[in-house]
């Protein structure tokens, strides 16, 4: 059996485990019991992976077999961060495997996921949320990049392959051809030094709700946490933005504007230039499935090229 073949049996050997509960208590159980903790485990569900709360206190984090090379990045990015950003990140306590089961275990960050208030937040709060986003990324951008070096993935051969894939990455998720047509002349449109030394820096990659933290103090809410660094990587810091404009900010320019001159840019820093730079990088992104992204977008803005959603999520 090919390496290939092998990889794609264990993802549906673990999807299949997913959906048997008793089977995910019994595995998580079994490692709690291995370090001493207690059996009192919640699932959480949602997820690609099996994720159980323990005791309210620690998260054990358990992956597919093929998939170890998530495992080791989010454990080196977890064991490097702690203490070094404005906001808390899980602190690792384990790192180890239960059979062929890769797993972590973590620090349960207090707070809640934005995932679950932003709806409910005033333009005042969201600004503020935004605003501590953009300076904790700074922090994160500006920390020492031999630390994350060994991590499994490396930027540059990455890159080059989601440029030498373009097409077919999206047409694997369905992309209607009369976007898919528009992709090529709109990325060769547009020039980025996708391997420029200075641009390169310690990434968390998926800047969504689902991953950022916030605690209520009195009648505010503050950016507390981030979790979620399986896919991070050392890498070109832009690339960081797409996930802003389009999971948190959603076409609102104002917050997205916020978020950047937070980051650090000044005004004439945000030009037309850097809004399509963004869009260029959303559509060479690991998780990009432009099919998906667009049911999000207001059906009655009628949008029809690359341009438009360019403007919607990044316009300046």
């Amino acid at each position: 059996m090919s390496q290939s073949e092998t990889n794609q049996r264990e993802k549906i050997e673990f999807e299949q485990l997913l959906q048997q509960p008793q089977e995910c208590l019994k595995l998580t159980q079994a490692v709690c019991s291995h370090h001493s903790l207690p059996l009192d485990c919640t699932r959480i569900t949602g997820g690609s992976r099996l994720l159980h709360s323990v005791a309210d206190r620690h998260i054990i984090k358990i992956f597919p077999p093929n998939e170890r090379d998530f495992f080791e990045t989010e454990a080196l990015f977890l064991k490097d961060l702690s203490g070094k950003l404005p906001v808390s990140t899980p602190r690792l306590d384990a790192a180890a495997s239960w059979g062929k089961y890769p797993y972590l275990i973590m620090e349960k960050l207090p707070g809640e996921p934005l995932r679950t208030v932003w709806a409910s937040f005033s333009p005042v709060q969201k600004r503020r949320i935004i605003s501590e986003l953009g300076n904790a990324i700074r922090a994160l951008h500006q920390l020492p990049h031999d630390p994350f070096r060994s991590a499994p993935f490396a930027w540059d051969p990455f890159i080059d392959h989601q440029k030498a894939a373009l097409i077919d990455n999206h047409r694997a998720f369905g992309l209607d051809e009369r976007w898919v047509s528009q992709l090529t002349d709109y990325c060769d449109s547009i020039s980025i030094d996708l391997h420029d030394p200075t641009q390169i820096a310690p990434l968390h990659t998926e800047l969504m709700q689902e991953h950022i933290f916030v605690v209520r103090k009195g009648d505010e809410w503050h950016l507390s946490g981030l979790i979620d660094f399986e896919p991070s990587m050392i890498g070109h810091r832009e690339y960081e933005f797409c996930a802003v404009g389009l999971f948190l900010t959603q076409g609102n320019r104002d917050l997205f504007r916020l978020f950047l001159s937070s980051y650090g840019y000044v005004e004439k820093e945000l030009t037309a230039d850097l809004s399509r730079r963004l869009m260029k990088l959303l559509l060479l992104h690991r998780y990009s499935n432009l099919k998906w992204f667009m049911t999000m977008i207001p059906p009655e803005l009628r949008i029809t090229t690359l341009r438009q959603l360019e403007q919607f999520w990044f316009g300046m």
